[in-house]
């Protein structure tokens, strides 16, 4: 089964409209805010922290995407504010952009050998972007995968586990999105 955190992100609600209403296997969605609570049999296989309004020090109670990160060893994708989150809760830093930026940007993969990144066969992505903030200092246990204009680290991984940070929005980001979003869930074993 999926775990889906909505951090009030329109962009998972068409994303789950889109796609995951199409699929095969089981997901649930727990709102930011709300408790987690799963039957005993219940195996989570894999989890997306998706996007939203604010940033992980907003009063945005937040607190189900931390317990889902820390309480699961799954693979573990998280968007936008997704990936701040991620970089936070691991001791990375964020800054805030000049300005809000809302359109789509280009991203330079700089570990293109990922498994992430299969079938994508090029280097370069033009992927939906809409935030305030980024990662600026990376947590320690992570590596950068990919960079943009914006930030140095666009797409980041843990070095050890399945766990990935997105500072844009693969999930409504055309095909190549998919392509990204499709791998993630063979890591999950859901695809």
């Amino acid at each position: 089964m999926l775990l889906i955190i909505d951090n009030q992100s329109g962009f998972i609600k068409k994303f789950k409209r889109n796609f995951l209403a199409e699929q095969d296997f089981d997901y649930v969605f727990f709102d930011h805010n709300q408790p987690i609570i799963l039957s005993a049999k219940t195996k989570i296989s894999g989890i997306i922290l998706s996007g939203g309004r604010g940033n992980p020090f907003e009063p945005l109670n937040l607190t189900a995407n931390f317990v889902s990160l820390m309480n699961f060893d799954v693979p573990t994708l998280g968007l936008c504010l997704g990936h701040e989150i991620i970089a936070v809760a691991y001791g990375g830093r964020l800054k805030k952009l000049p300005e809000y930026y809302k359109k789509r940007v280009k991203i330079t993969l700089i570990k293109p050998e990922d498994p992430i990144f299969n079938g994508l066969g090029k280097n370069e992505l033009y992927f939906s972007r809409r935030h305030n903030f980024h990662v600026s200092d990376l947590p320690s246990d992570f590596e950068v995968l990919a960079k943009s204009e914006l930030t140095p680290n666009e797409i980041i991984r843990h070095r050890d586990r399945p766990l990935y940070g997105f500072q844009t929005h693969p999930e409504v980001s055309g095909e190549d999105g998919m392509i990204i979003i499709r791998n993630f869930l063979k890591m999950c074993g859901l695809l």
